[in-house]
């Protein structure tokens, strides 16, 4: 860092330069801002920067070459984001990170830590100790966490629980996977993670999809990383990296030389790594299966879409979210009614998804739901297996389809679209589909990544006019059906009141 005593009448000056502070009647300025300082005639022209001197790590000989290059310039920084692609090996990078810094904290999805950092610790890293932090009550995750080990995986919810007795413990490296879960400043989970930087000296942030939603996400988890990056406020950065709408003030958005900025400076303590550029995969193909709704589903469909129309200009967004719901239920071949029972309807997704099962023979496939009632009903119809929030042995199903001991599996995005890795298998069917981009790219990412020999294929099934339709549509450039169709039905209704 950089300090300076700065007259009155130049802090004007500086209040741009970003990781400033101001301690004990001095400025400090990272050494980034050096030239800034040498044109507003506060720093001699003679200052030079010291050159960082970049220490080549000896790393893991199985590690891809992308793998090495993300490792080696994050272990020579204190904080650092490594943004790579799912299926790019971003597990294996942090293990590797926790191997030459010491004891580790790891904080992710629960669904990963057993399948995806427990797994890969013992079969790529036997020499590291790891255990698993959680437990179904506090003093058994306590127990865990007083263990002797080198690595310490948690979920989110037990670190909060834990977060008093993490203190105490002396960890040397932080690392937050899926970092995008503190991606809102506000959030509990957030307040939390970043109450840490002056207790763990080294921090590290994990993400395939660090900004889901907007660029602004990105703020928390780099002041976790490095503090000093983008400034000491949100505000602030908001301001200087994003315009305003002022058309809609709420909404703000990025011009090409705010994004070129952006990314200039998010390099300084971070790597994003495109899954095409690192890693040789094979072709995704998709293909798109239609069939037709019977009468008997399309009487349903047709009644909820007149509701739609009468009285979406009444509804708040998630009043219409959950109308939408109950379309993509009929169309799904059933109906939940106001007292909880559930009306099934024979329909033609299944006779075409017999079909394709049929066509594929006796490979493995994952067949991803949205609904419970779906998965359940289609893994008995079929011999296949069940994933869902109720389903108690998560671990062991994971693992025996990895070992090909499960050929069919029906499970929904969320309990398997992140970490889980299944090279073993090649065709994905979409039964129905999330309105999430995310989740639909990281469902896809399950078996195209690192270690994939062969063609992936991934079948769509859609009922011809309806919802289906529209949310593919969005998925496919990443739009929102939600947004799009509360506009489009509530602006038609609009016109024809006029």
């Amino acid at each position: 860092m950089i300090s300076l005593e700065i007259p009155v009448d130049k802090i004007p000056y500086v209040r741009g330069i970003e990781g400033r502070k101001f301690r004990d009647g001095k400025w400090l300025f990272p050494e980034s801002a050096a030239e800034t300082l040498v044109k507003c005639g506060l720093l001699d022209s003679t200052y030079k920067v010291k050159e960082k001197e970049i220490v080549q790590y000896n790393l893991s000989d199985f590690l891809y070459k992308h793998q090495k290059d993300v490792v080696n310039k994050a272990l020579n920084e204190n904080g650092y984001g490594l943004f790579l692609d799912t299926g790019c090996g971003k597990t294996l990078a942090g293990i590797e990170i926790a191997k030459h810094i010491g004891k580790t904290l790891v904080l992710c999805p629960l669904s990963i830590i057993e399948t995806a950092w427990v797994d890969d610790c013992h079969k790529f890293y036997p020499e590291l100790r790891i255990v698993n932090c959680w437990a179904d009550s506090k003093e058994k995750r306590l127990q865990a966490l007083n263990t002797d080990a080198d690595i310490y995986v948690m979920n989110y919810e037990s670190f909060k629980i834990l977060k008093d007795e993490i203190r105490k413990k002396k960890f040397q490296c932080m690392i937050v996977d899926e970092s995008s879960v503190m991606k809102n400043m506000k959030s509990q989970i957030t307040i939390d993670i970043l109450s840490f930087i002056n207790v763990i000296p080294r921090r590290y942030v994990l993400s395939g999809c660090p900004t889901p939603n907007h660029n602004l996400e990105i703020f928390p988890q780099m002041k976790f990383c490095n503090p000093d990056l983008l400034g000491n406020n949100y505000l602030g950065f908001q301001a200087t990296y994003f315009h305003q709408d002022l058309e809609n003030p709420h909404v703000w958005y990025q011009t090409q030389e705010d994004k070129d900025r952006f990314f200039r400076k998010l390099s300084d303590s971070s790597v994003f790594v495109k899954k095409e550029d690192c890693v040789d995969l094979p072709d995704k193909v998709f293909l798109v299966k239609e069939f037709a709704i019977n009468k008997e589903q399309k009487q349903y469909y047709s009644d909820i879409v007149n509701d739609i129309k009468q009285h979406i200009n009444q509804w708040s967004k998630f009043e219409f979210t959950a109308k939408l719901m109950k379309l993509r239920e009929v169309v799904s071949g059933f109906v939940i009614n106001k007292d909880s029972s559930i009306t099934d309807f024979d329909t033609n997704k299944d006779v075409i998804l017999e079909e394709t099962l049929r066509e594929i023979g006796d490979k493995q496939v994952i067949v991803w739901c949205q609904f419970i009632h779906e998965i359940e009903k289609l893994a008995k119809k079929y011999n296949g297996v069940a994933l869902t929030s109720k389903t108690k042995n998560r671990d062991d199903i994971i693992r025996q389809f990895k070992n090909g001991e499960i050929q069919l599996l029906f499970a929904h995005p969320k309990l398997l679209g992140k970490g889980a890795t299944f090279i073993n298998c090649t065709y994905n069917i979409y039964y129905s589909l999330s309105f999430s981009y995310e989740e639909f790219k990281q469902s896809q990412d399950r078996i195209h990544r690192i270690g994939q020999k062969n063609k992936c294929t991934y079948v769509v099934l859609q009922a011809k006019d309806t919802i289906d339709n529209r949310i593919y549509n969005c998925l496919q450039r990443k739009g929102n059906a939600v947004d799009e169709l509360y506009m489009e039905m509530g602006i038609q209704n609009f016109k024809r009141e006029v």
